[in-house]
């Protein structure tokens, strides 16, 4: 090959550009690079540079990227890739040519690096890394504000006096950008935070003005903002992709419909297991086939309804707003862009400091005073970790004897914050549990029966006394009025409403029921013609068939 206003062989140009490898990069953990850097110089035009990825490296790549340059043939083409080929071969081999790694970033947020540094890719750009470095798409396609010295002290101004919602979203959000960091320290956060509240009451303003920094890089508009209502393709590809940032579910709303409600409360459901990866993310691929994916971005979900599992309950942090929000006009998403980026620098300041405070704290939460009411393990770790990051964010400007009485106010207010959130979750599962049956109906009633639940006449009582009491025992039989029957298994969890006919049905069902003439399920308990009838459950087969859920 000649190098003159293009490459040539001989005297024929194959390519009217010429291109030069100016640098490889690895991903951290690789010996071999992913990406390459070539610079093209076309005639007298300004040079320009284009990443392509190891494998991709030909004359296809760099004309999609630079259309200007030109091969006359599909035989000029062939050469020029293996032109290219033994160029970047010989980049590679020249040890003076990599003795500083440069590095392509694949994902966003906390990065390992080979010398055991640490760093963060907020976005388009890199915090705690000064060396040569290419970032992958589409991660080079968010752009996240560049904040001011000031913004931690900016944005905890604005929280002063701000409800638990506001300040829960915030930690929420910061805990974010070093999730993948605390969860492979070992810590099994699975949170979601939920913000629950009526319509009107301002949710996705919220959202959107606290975790709503990141934008498209092309219009300026938040890029990871999902309307629930909409299709979940791009949400869920987020959800695998927006690696330690926020994104927005918005709008889980009620219905005229109770079949769209119940769509709804499913659908919020299954994003909360996608969220905490108990429930992977599955996604058609071209060509039929299927991906698995998994969530690593921290989700952020604002509804009108509570959600209906327990295990669902617990992988949230509740963040209730009970009123009309009123936020400062200052409280924006370049300020809260700017407290994350000065988060981000004073986790990277001693990050395995950091982390080992968090750990201490996990062993000793029991000094956080508002999860003395948190009986659950799994909402304890997650509400533990949140304080953990509030509590470092503080810590940024605590220093400064000044802002002591602000630093102080503010995490007062944050446990009050736990507080409130500890109290929604507490009532979301009182409700749960009080929609979720114990165990089937025969377990109702066995347990009731050894519960003594049921107020039977004693032996020796004349039978015409059975009106002032539940029922009677007669040969390890349990014989029930009607409105005994119905009222014990309507007062017990997940039963309520059920009909009188629904719960004998059952018992006919399992064979639990003595049956003494055609046409009705009761019996008399005397020869008597005034005698009541009462339903006979035979206490053997409710102890064979009781099944507890």
């Amino acid at each position: 090959m000649i190098e003159g206003r293009g490459l040539y062989v001989g005297d024929r140009m194959i390519c009217n550009g010429i291109p030069e490898i100016v640098e490889a990069f690895h991903r951290p953990g690789d010996s071999a690079p992913t990406c390459i850097r070539v610079r093209i110089r076309i005639g007298s035009f300004v040079d320009q540079c284009v990443d392509v990825a190891v494998g991709d490296l030909g004359y296809r790549a760099l004309h999609r990227a630079i259309p200007l340059l030109q091969c006359s043939s599909s035989r000029h083409r062939a050469v020029l890739d293996t032109y290219l080929v033994e160029i970047a071969q010989k980049f590679l081999e020249n040890p003076e040519k990599n003795t500083v790694r440069a590095y392509f970033f694949a994902q966003n947020g906390i990065v390992h690096l080979d010398n055991g540094a640490t760093c963060v890719v907020l976005g388009n750009r890199v915090l705690g890394y000064k060396g040569n470095r290419c970032i992958a798409e589409p991660i080079c396609s968010w752009r996240i504000p560049e904040g001011t010295p000031d913004a931690c002290v900016t944005l905890a101004k604005l929280l002063t006096n701000q409800p638990s919602a506001v300040l829960l979203t915030t930690a929420y959000t910061l805990l974010t950008t070093v999730r993948s960091a605390v969860i492979k320290s070992g810590v099994d956060l699975q949170a979601v935070l939920y913000i629950t509240g009526a319509q009107g009451l301002g949710k996705t303003t919220l959202a959107r003005r606290v975790a709503g920094f990141v934008n498209n890089i092309d219009t300026d508009r938040p890029a990871l903002l999902f309307d629930a209502g909409s299709t979940l393709a791009a949400t869920r590809d987020a959800m695998a992709s927006a690696r330690d940032l926020p994104i927005v579910v918005d709008d889980l709303c009620l219905s005229a419909s109770r079949a769209a409600q119940q769509r709804r409360k499913d659908l919020g459901a299954q994003l909360v297991r996608e969220a905490a990866n108990v429930t992977k993310i599955i996604k058609k691929a071209p060509g039929g086939q299927t991906m698995t994916l998994h969530n690593v971005a921290g989700v952020i979900m604002t509804a009108e309804f509570l959600l209906e599992n327990a295990s669902d309950v617990t992988r949230c942090v509740m963040a209730p707003i009970t009123q009309p929000l009123d936020l400062p006009d200052a409280l924006t998403p370049r300020v809260m862009a700017g407290a994350v980026e000065l988060f981000l620098q004073h986790y990277l300041l001693d990050s395995e400091k950091l982390l080992r405070r968090l750990h201490h704290l996990l062993k000793n939460n029991e000094q956080i005073p508002a999860l003395q009411n948190c009986p659950e393990q799994r909402v304890r770790t997650n509400l533990t970790a949140l304080y953990w990051a509030f509590q470092e964010f503080v810590a940024i400007f605590a220093t400064d004897i000044q802002f002591d009485n602000l630093a102080r106010d503010l995490v007062q207010n944050f446990n009050r914050a736990l507080a409130d959130s500890v109290e929604q979750t507490n009532a979301a599962l009182a409700r749960v549990r009080s929609l979720t049956p114990e165990g089937n109906i025969a377990y109702v009633l066995l347990n009731a029966y050894h519960r003594q639940q049921f107020n039977l006449m004693p032996e020796g009582k004349k039978i015409r006394k059975l009106l002032k009491y539940d029922g009677l025992l007669i040969k390890n039989k349990l014989c029930l009025r009607t409105c005994a029957l119905q009222q014990v298994v309507n007062q017990s969890p997940g039963y309520r409403g059920w009909t009188l006919n629904r719960i004998v049905a059952e018992l006919v069902s399992c064979g639990a029921l003595c049956i003494q003439e055609q046409g009705t399920y009761q019996i008399k308990v005397s020869d008597d013609s005034d005698a009541l009838r009462v339903y006979c459950i035979k206490i053997d087969v409710l102890e064979q068939a009781a099944e507890r859920y």
